[in-house]
């Protein structure tokens, strides 16, 4: 019975053990991105897991339908740093909705690349994460609304 009853107290431990692990795993987790947050400006934080600290990100700014992707309220560029992220302060923005445009210039001349098809060559993100397959996404199903004090992530994917 001993070596029995040392299993079951093994076993009985590894199960509470097991138990008070999944209800610390479900505690909420804070959002890494509010560190970045500006009370006088939003921000946008372009994340990367393969743009190597000091690469630039590029990303333009609209705020209506009829200059979607035409002609950019804004067009701004940052440097990644060693966390993987390029911010961009938009210091004199009204609340309101504006879309986001990102890529990752990975050969450094200033503009998106493109196959001869007009596919983009370098990772790019539309806010909200769209990505259509035949067509260019709409202002409306990219604009996100924003305010002063807000952070606005996209993650770029390779």
């Amino acid at each position: 019975m001993g070596r029995i009853g040392t299993i079951a107290r093994f076993v009985a431990g590894t199960a509470a053990l097991g138990l008070g692990a999944a209800s610390a795993d479900s505690a909420p987790m804070p959002n890494w991105h509010t560190r970045y947050s500006n009370d006088g400006a939003v921000v946008l934080a372009v994340r990367s897991d393969f743009a190597p600290a000091g690469g630039h990100v590029r990303v333009a700014v609209y705020d209506d339908e009829a200059n979607f992707l035409e002609n950019a309220k804004a067009k701004l560029d940052a440097s990644v740093n060693h966390d993987g992220v390029a911010l961009v302060t938009l210091d004199d923005i009204k609340p309101g909705d504006y879309a986001f445009v990102a890529y990752y210039d990975e050969n450094g001349d200033g503009k998106l690349n493109r196959n001869a098809i007009g596919k983009p060559k370098e990772p790019f993100i539309f806010s909200n994460n769209v990505r259509p397959k035949l067509r260019k996404p709409t202002f409306s199903e990219t604009k996100v609304a924003v305010a002063p004090g807000e952070v606005v992530v996209l993650t770029l994917k390779d």
